[in-house]
């Protein structure tokens, strides 16, 4: 396979490069207004965060292959905003005219507005059927259910929600629809959404698939960042006359961070690549969420290690990374939630059965 980036994906990642390099962050930053309102508005004036929406919604209808590239950046500046939401909105209205019709006035992203995608359910990975149910079709849709992790509800445009067979787009002050504020260890926005018959227009298109995929290329990002981030402070900080990273046990423990980061790297490139070519992505969805739940949080582990003391300390960038790899573990399932909808997807069937029997 050759995953070489085309060339609008790769202006895309020169473009989303160039803006984040306009951030200065405040690491300790709780996120009291639920997220990052200057790096969102930087996003929206760059036009950047409109990139999946179709023409017709003043975006550039890219599929979700190039639209990774945008994510992983936002991922490797440890940016917390609602971009991932709102890209996967973006590539659902652009396959589906009826129900970007029905929102085009919604769908015009400002500062003000995003959208927010509710996958997650209690005790349940991504990749498991939803138990929520979306009743009717179009504009006349109902769904009831509980939805967990989602972020930036609050406020949104719409609520994407993902159910078995379809997708709907909510309106998160719709009757029927209750929101609760859960702790998060960013402290951004995350809720609890019930939903009672609320309102809804169904939209084509796999919400859930798409989610997982661009979380997978923030999570790579994510990883990608925070190894830049220590290999910096190996390389400067000495120690007995020398740089550490010039130790052995030092370098090691970098390598196997590094080996983790092309792995996810690879997986969500290729269950991107997959969603985008019309191909099946379940295995390499299920990769992504097990290596997101069980591997990046290790790997941050580690690297706060390696830092020492300064790691942990509020106002250095890495904490920040920390905190949004133990929330993406979470959102993906956690480890062996996700293990089990792996084993579900590359495991016959025949052979489960004769290991649970052995």
């Amino acid at each position: 396979m050759d995953f070489t980036p085309e060339a609008t994906a790769a202006a895309l990642a020169e473009a989303a490069d160039e803006a984040m390099r306009r951030l200065t962050p405040d690491w300790t930053d709780r996120f009291d207004d639920g997220f990052d309102r200057a790096a969102w508005r930087l996003l929206i004036d760059c036009e950047l965060a409109t990139m999946a929406f179709p023409p017709a919604l003043g975006g550039e209808g890219l599929d979700v292959d190039a639209l990774g590239a945008l994510a992983a950046r936002a991922g490797r500046g440890a940016v917390v905003t609602p971009l991932v939401g709102t890209l996967v909105a973006g590539a659902l209205f652009a396959g589906d005219e009826s129900a970007a019709t029905h929102w085009a006035d919604r769908a015009a992203v400002r500062p003000g507005r995003w959208f927010a995608v509710a996958v997650g359910e209690r005790g349940r990975a991504p990749g498991d059927p939803p138990q929520v149910r979306i009743s009717g079709s179009g504009p006349d849709a109902k769904v009831s259910g509980v939805k967990t992790g989602v972020c930036f509800a609050e406020g949104a445009a719409g609520l994407i929600v993902a159910g078995p067979g379809t997708s709907a787009v909510v309106d998160p002050q719709a009757p029927g629809v209750r929101l609760l504020r859960t702790p998060s260890s960013t402290g951004a926005a995350e809720f609890t959404v019930t939903f009672d018959d609320a309102p809804a227009v169904t939209v084509a298109g796999p919400a859930g698939d798409l989610y997982r995929a661009l979380q997978a290329c923030y999570a790579d990002g994510l990883l990608a960042g925070a190894l830049d981030l220590t290999a910096t402070h190996v390389t400067d900080r000495q120690q007995f006359g020398r740089a550490i990273g010039a130790f052995q046990a030092v370098a090691q423990q970098l390598a196997d961070v590094y080996v983790v980061s092309r792995t996810l790297n690879l997986v969500a490139t290729s269950a991107a690549w997959r969603l985008a070519t019309g191909r099946d992505a379940d295995e390499d969805l299920a990769t992504a969420d097990y290596w997101t739940a069980a591997e990046l949080p290790a790997a941050l582990r580690t690297m706060t290690h390696l830092h020492g003391g300064i790691g942990v300390d509020l106002s250095y960038p890495l904490h920040r990374y920390f905190s949004l790899a133990k929330d993406l573990a979470r959102f993906a399932g956690g480890p062996s939630a996700s293990l089990d909808a792996l084993a579900g997807v590359t495991v016959p069937q025949t052979q489960r059965m004769v290991r649970a029997c052995s």
